[in-house]
This record gives C-alpha cells, structure tokens and sequence, in this order.
C-alpha cells in the first residue's frame, strides 16, 4: 500500500505577525515598525484594514538591519519568533 505524503495546509507553513505581535516581541514601538514599513525595509501585508508581517520576512529584515539592533540580540529576537510559532 502507498502512503500519501501530506501537503502542510496553508495556515501551517505560513506564520503572520500583526502589529501588536512585532511589536512586542521585538520591543519597538508602533511608530518605529511603521518608519520601517516606510521606508521599505520590512514587508507587509494587508488584509482588511489589519496589517501583517510573515516570519521568514521579519527574520530577513532582522539579519539585514543588524546596525539598528544589539548585535547580540538578534539571536534573542529570532528564538523569540520561533517559540511564538513553535510552542
């Protein structure tokens, strides 16, 4: 008998932050991620009138814009994301 190799569903293989999440989990306030959202350096979507951030975006964003952080807080900041989504 062949087994079937189960497809994740979409809501498994994509994580979203909202504001209030990023926020919090990376301590910065609403202005500061929306200067970010601004100027291009983070990507986000809309749905509604809400906006969201994907995991993978939010880790690129933090290994790209490593001077605006500690250097040694980024590997805090990205085991924060991962326990959010892997609890």
């Amino acid at each position: 008998m062949k087994t079937e190799e189960r497809q994740p569903a979409l809501t498994e293989s994509i994580h979203l932050f909202d504001n209030q999440d990023l926020c919090m989990l990376l301590q910065i306030s609403k202005r500061t991620l929306q200067r970010y959202r601004s100027v291009g350096a983070l990507p986000y979507k809309t749905l509604g009138k809400k906006t969201y951030y994907s995991e993978e975006d939010v880790l690129t964003f933090l290994s790209n814009h490593i001077k605006d952080f500690k250097k040694e807080d980024i590997a805090f900041y990205k085991a924060r994301i991962h326990n959010f989504f892997h609890k």
